[in-house]
């Protein structure tokens, strides 16, 4: 399961919809549901996930939170094509080691990930793990 399919999962619970009632109010298979919510297939576009939320009448944060679920769920991601070697170094890691690395080690690296964002780089917030 993925951010995403938690959530849809959660809305679709709280707001009373069965897998089979989601997909007739899509005009899709329930089975495509079931893909979403066990994260085997990707969020669905923006397109489908504004169709999803007049389905089950959802509020805006929770639309805003789906959404970010959305983002946060998608699998494969594109470099930039003006990425510095040093980058491609570092995702080239990074992609060898992610299934070994533990929840703790995911929150350092989102912490530092974060701690650069704030501060642009600088070189105070350049250390070694």
């Amino acid at each position: 399961m993925n951010p995403f399919g938690m959530y849809l999962t959660t809305l679709r619970l709280k707001h009373r919809f069965k897998q089979k009632d989601l997909a007739e109010a899509l005009d899709v298979y329930s089975s495509y549901i079931s893909e979403i919510e066990s994260g085997r297939r990707n969020p669905p576009s923006s397109k489908v996930i504004d169709s999803i939320a007049s389905a089950m009448s959802l509020s805006r944060d929770e639309v805003a939170q789906l959404n970010g679920y959305a983002e946060q769920s998608i699998k494969v991601f594109h470099v930039p094509d003006d990425l510095p070697m040093e980058g491609y170094s570092c995702m080239h890691k990074l992609r060898q080691s992610i299934k070994n690395l533990s929840a703790e080690q995911f929150n350092v690296l989102e912490s530092m990930i974060t701690e650069l964002d704030k501060t642009g780089g600088d070189e105070k917030c350049k250390r070694s793990v």
